[in-house]
């Protein structure tokens, strides 16, 4: 698999919060690494490999420089193993709460 010329190191690693996001999403392959992405306020282009595109055309990716969502939505698609590795941890998190919710609606019910 070709690497992505995506830094992920550059910008600080994956971002967990727009990693959850970015599951909400559809990433429809469109080519080799590029990426229509649906299912936000917006559609966005994802291209993950060449170095002269804009990696994403949101204002997240462009303007904040920072790894968007729909970046991550398009390297969950590849299987980036990082990215894949992030949703271990995404789950790790948010798995006490969910454990909390179901003992609170058990306990009412």
């Amino acid at each position: 698999m070709k690497e992505p010329k995506i830094d992920i190191d550059a910008v600080g690693g994956v971002d967990l919060e727009r990693l959850g996001r970015s599951l909400l999403l559809h990433g429809e392959r469109v080519g080799d690494g590029r990426y229509h992405v649906t299912g936000g306020e917006h559609d966005h282009w994802v291209d993950l490999y060449t170095t002269s595109h804009p990696r994403c055309d949101c204002g997240d990716h462009l303007w904040r420089e920072q790894m968007c969502k729909h970046i991550l939505a398009a390297l969950l698609r590849e299987g980036h193993d990082r990215v894949v590795d992030a949703l271990g941890r995404l789950f790790r998190q948010v798995q006490p709460e969910v454990k909390r919710r179901t003992e609170r609606a058990t306990r009412a019910a």
